[in-house]
């Protein structure tokens, strides 16, 4: 089969694979959909999180084509999504469900090293399918299962911060993680869900998915934190959900927060960032991030399977394996309306 290698930095070249053979503990998964990681982006552009030589490709659902002798909870035929950062389960971390956190997780994990190949590609071998897989109900299509992986980011965010009923927040971009955000505080009962975003059309998209209000920071400007502060009246958001992964956001994220409120940074940002640490201190800002999932795979597909995600409006495009540089990552980074844009082998 033919996958698409990343030998240098901006560039995919493909290259002939064999098809993944399995051992007796393994699953071959024939790959419907994968979505592309703004992860998956930033690595394409500066080597940052994917070494050179990677098959990247990590939110993938399929199909079960293969098991080895060892596996017993799935047959070929079953309907599935893939967790790829699979847990030892063993570890300090595992122990107490923090599984993101595994010391082993990412070193096993696929699409992020040349050791494991991810799902751009026909097939890819699952080495863990009782900490990876999960299976999906009927009505849960595969260009959904393609979203769980993003959604349980978002879900982990919300879970893991201070978030109760009637909260008002706002959430710093509207990307897939910002509107998977959006959409779990509103199903959690959240007072104001304000939305600060500069893309008209992820603008409206968050509007659809249940923000509140929604701001333009390059229109507001200077007037911002006076705007959301008099939207919370004169008190602030009590957390602030950063997204996007760009400085802007990580910088003034505090600055939207009451007193005494909570920052959770979601997005992942590869660059130094500088902030003034006093302002945490002056307001007793809780600064906090998120990293990865702990046990919402379960909790997405369930959300997806009673119809309580509106995961439509999450998908820009869907593009076949052999045009992924061109109409995907070339894409993606060329504009910044596109929400989520899935290939199809």
């Amino acid at each position: 089969m033919k996958v698409p290698v990343f030998t240098e930095l901006q560039k995919l070249e493909f290259k002939e694979k064999p098809k993944p053979e399995i051992r007796e503990a393994e699953v071959l998964m024939k790959v419907e959909y994968c979505g592309i990681c703004g992860s998956d982006v930033h690595g394409y552009l500066n080597g940052i999180m994917v070494p050179l030589g990677t098959v990247m490709g990590h939110e993938c659902s399929g199909v079960v084509a293969e098991i080895g002798a060892n596996v017993k909870n799935f047959t070929p035929g079953d309907r599935v999504v893939a967790k790829p950062i699979p847990e030892c389960g063993e570890c300090y971390w595992c122990r107490k469900g923090q599984f993101s956190l595994c010391n082993k997780a990412f070193e096993r994990a696929i699409g992020i090293s040349p050791a494991h190949d991810g799902a751009y590609a026909e097939h890819v071998r699952i080495e863990y399918p009782d900490q990876m897989l999960f299976k999906l109900p009927p009505n849960v299509s595969f260009q959904q299962g393609a979203l769980v992986e993003p959604l349980a980011t978002s879900l982990h965010g919300v879970r893991v911060s201070s978030f109760k009923p009637g909260d008002n927040v706002v959430v710093i971009g509207a990307g897939m993680i910002g509107l998977g955000t959006i959409q779990f505080l509103k199903i959690g009962g959240a007072g104001q869900v304000i939305v600060l975003e500069v893309s008209e059309k992820k603008a409206r998209l968050a509007r659809d998915l249940g923000a509140d209000v929604v701001l333009d920071p390059t229109v507001e400007g200077e007037g911002l934190r006076e705007r959301i502060f008099g939207l919370t009246g004169g008190v602030g958001a009590d957390i602030v959900y950063e997204c996007t992964g760009v400085p802007f956001g990580f910088q003034n994220a505090m600055f939207f927060a009451k007193s005494g409120g909570q920052v959770m940074v979601v997005g992942i940002n590869d660059k130094d960032v500088a902030i003034n640490p006093f302002m945490l201190v002056l307001w007793e800002i809780d600064l906090k991030g998120v990293l990865g999932y702990y046990d919402e795979f379960n909790h997405v597909i369930r959300f997806l399977e009673q119809g309580k995600i509106n995961s439509d409006l999450f998908i820009s495009g869907i593009v076949p394996l052999a045009d992924i540089e061109e109409k995907g990552f070339r894409r993606l980074i060329a504009s910044k309306d596109e929400v989520k844009i899935l290939v199809k082998p």
